[in-house]
């Protein structure tokens, strides 16, 4: 698997079914962020769009949004791995 295919399986796709679960419960605040986050990473081929996506992805915990249980463990396992990815990306920028 390489670094795009990664990047859609691991964050690009659940977000943007967390997007799809937002929008049907009309939380507009939160599915704009959200999408904004998930096209920022395009088709996850730019690795410089990536790493700004993660960025973004996580000053979600500072923007005051209220999340159901379900869309709380959503949100969580993408930062997770959006932090998996970020180190990742980081230990080969070292090399």
């Amino acid at each position: 698997m390489d670094f795009s295919e990664l990047v859609v399986s691991q964050i690009k796709a659940p977000l943007d079914a967390l997007c799809e679960g937002l929008m049907a419960a009309g939380e507009l605040d939160q599915y704009l962020f959200f999408n904004g986050v998930a096209e920022m990473m395009g088709d996850g081929g730019d690795e410089g769009a990536v790493m700004m996506a993660c960025i973004e992805l996580g000053r979600c915990a500072f923007l005051g949004f209220r999340f159901t249980p379900d869309v709380e463990l959503q949100v969580t396992t993408i930062l997770d791995r959006a932090i998996e990815l970020s180190s990742i990306m980081s230990a080969d920028s070292m090399q």
